[in-house]
């Protein structure tokens, strides 16, 4: 005879079905209420709280082995040559105490957000119109190729010839510049998807939009994460080279500015400002943005 339990509400739960069903070694589900978080999943979240902590441990070691070999360095070379990071960092610090500092730090980065953002709309359209296409592919092919194989201060200089010295041909410059770089990261990832995924949604009956949300989309995060990463250097590179050439405000007229009055401690003091924009921009923007989207993948066993 099986033996039984009485289950809230009088209902009878048959325990030797139940093991059956789920397996010997399972346990019983607790019918009465809410069962307690597994162990397992304690253990995950303490051992991920570790490898973040370790993570942040190794990159602050590895800024100050930077610093230290810089320091290092600069002391076998003039100021003239090669400041050290004393002398920097008490001119960025200073820097930040006047208003304007912070109005071309504006301007570059409304520069570099407004090019990433043409070169990330257009460079989409292009890579999928590739990667779905054969046409699309043979017909844009050498287009994206000849575009990337050009100099960035090429589209720097036509920008300037065509619209002036103005925020639009520094934006154009940028978009154009960082396009071809997004298109094949797109093309590359589109042509890397599991066609097998596909033809086992279509034998489950999915919808063509649950297959692009579910198993399309999904494989194309990483490349276009990738793509935002290559523009977003590509974009900083070229807004600094069109502000060096002709503009009056920004990071790249002021590299420009002190690089005229031979002072290399204002350079780098202002490379390594927009610097800090930067590493701001990828660890509480995208590192955040692709955790989130990347929460299906398995996170790797240290």
């Amino acid at each position: 005879m099986n033996a039984k339990r009485p289950a809230k509400g009088g209902a009878q739960v048959d325990s030797d079905r139940l093991t059956g069903v789920i397996g010997a070694d399972a346990p019983l589900p607790n019918v009465a209420g809410a069962s307690p978080a597994p162990a397992k999943d304690v253990a995950d979240v303490i051992l991920t709280s570790r490898r973040t902590f370790q993570g942040t441990r190794r990159r602050v070691m590895s800024l100050i082995a930077l610093v230290a070999l810089w320091f290092v360095a600069s002391l076998f070379f003039a100021d003239s040559v090669l400041p050290g990071p004393r002398a920097v960092f008490a001119a960025l610090w200073g820097n930040l105490q006047e208003s304007d500092t912070y109005f071309h730090l504006y301007k570059t980065i409304l520069r570099v957000v407004a090019g990433m953002a043409m070169a990330v709309i257009v460079g989409l359209i292009v890579g999928l119109m590739m990667g779905l296409s054969k046409f699309g592919e043979e017909f844009l092919d050498s287009w994206v190729m000849v575009a990337f194989t050009v100099p960035s201060v090429v589209y720097g200089i036509l920008a300037i010839l065509w619209f002036g010295l103005n925020d639009f041909a520094a934006i154009i410059a940028i978009g154009v510049t960082a396009i071809p770089a997004v298109a094949i990261n797109i093309w590359q990832g589109v042509k890397a998807i599991d066609i097998s995924l596909v033809h086992m949604g279509k034998a489950f009956h999915l919808s063509r939009a649950s297959i692009l949300r579910k198993i399309v989309i999904p494989q194309l995060v990483p490349y276009i994460l990738a793509a935002l990463r290559y523009a977003l250097g590509t974009a900083w590179k070229i807004a600094t080279v069109v502000e060096l050439i002709g503009l009056s405000s920004g990071v790249g007229y002021q590299l420009n500015y002190w690089f005229g009055l031979f002072n290399m401690t204002q350079v780098l003091a202002w490379t390594i400002a927009f610097t800090i924009v930067l590493l701001a921009i990828e660890f509480v923007i995208l590192k955040p943005v692709e955790k989130w989207l990347t929460r299906w993948r398995p996170s790797v066993q240290s």
